[in-house]
C-alpha cells in the first residue's frame, strides 16, 4: 500500500495519538492534500480574507471564533496570539487543521462549549449555502452567534450570492445584528470575478 494511502487510512485513534504538527506534515507534504486547493491562493475573496480581514480582527479583538476548518485554513492561526483564536467544525476529520482548543461540534452548539458572550468576533465564512442552506437554519445560527458574542461583538459573514437568497434582504439579521458602521468595513465587499461576498455586522443590543 502506498504511504499516502496508509496515512489517509489511519484509524481515528492513531490520528488522535499522532502529534498535530506531525499529522499535518504528513497530510500536507506526503499525501499532498492541499494540491487540489492551489487555485484558492489567488482567488480575490480568499486573499481579502487572509491579507485584510483576519489581520484587522487580530489587531482589534481578543477572542475570535473562526467557523470551519480545512487544510487551506490551518495557517490562519499564525496571525493570532495563543488563546486569542478558537476554531470550530462539525467534522472530526478536520480537527487536525484547527487550533489546540478546537471544538468539534456544529456551530449551532457553540454556546454549549463556551459561555454566552465569550467571543468579541466571529468569522463565518462559507457556511451559509454550504451546509446551512435554509433560511430557518440560518436564523438559528445567527441567534446562537448573537448569544455567543459580547455586546457590540463583530460578525463577518462570507457567502456566495448564487447559493440562496440574501439573508439580509429577507430579514434574517434584524433581530440579532445591525450593519457595522465603523470603517473600514461599512459596506458589502464584492469581487468582480466572483459571487463570493463579505458582510459585516455588530451585535444588536439585547
Amino acid at each position: 500500500m502506498p504511504l499516502q494511502d496508509a496515512i489517509l487510512r489511519l484509524s481515528p485513534l492513531a490520528k488522535w495519538l499522532l502529534p498535530r504538527p506531525v499529522l499535518r506534515f504528513l497530510l500536507l507534504h506526503v499525501v499532498g492534500v492541499n494540491r487540489q486547493y492551489e487555485r484558492l491562493r489567488a482567488v480575490p475573496s480568499r486573499l481579502c480574507l487572509e491579507r485584510e480581514i483576519l489581520p484587522w480582527v487580530a489587531a482589534r479583538f481578543s477572542r475570535i471564533l473562526f467557523v470551519g476548518t480545512a487544510s487551506y485554513t490551518y495557517h490562519y492561526e499564525k496571525l493570532f496570539r495563543r488563546g486569542q483564536y478558537t476554531t470550530i467544525d462539525l467534522h472530526p476529520s478536520t480537527a487536525v487543521w484547527g487550533v489546540h482548543d478546537h471544538i468539534v461540534a456544529p456551530i449551532q452548539d457553540i454556546n454549549r462549549h463556551r459561555p454566552k458572550g465569550f467571543f468579541d468576533c466571529v468569522v463565518l465564512n462559507g457556511v451559509f449555502g454550504f451546509g446551512v442552506d435554509r433560511a430557518d437554519d440560518m436564523r438559528v445560527v445567527l441567534k446562537e452567534l448573537h448569544d455567543a458574542l459580547q455586546p457590540d461583538g463583530f460578525l463577518v459573514v462570507g457567502w456566495n450570492t448564487e447559493q440562496h437568497d440574501d439573508p439580509e434582504a429577507i430579514g434574517l439579521y434584524e433581530p440579532f445584528f445591525v450593519r457595522n458602521q465603523q470603517a473600514p468595513w461599512t459596506e458589502r465587499r464584492r469581487f468582480a470575478s466572483e459571487t463570493h461576498v463579505y458582510d459585516f455586522y455588530r451585535k444588536r443590543p439585547d
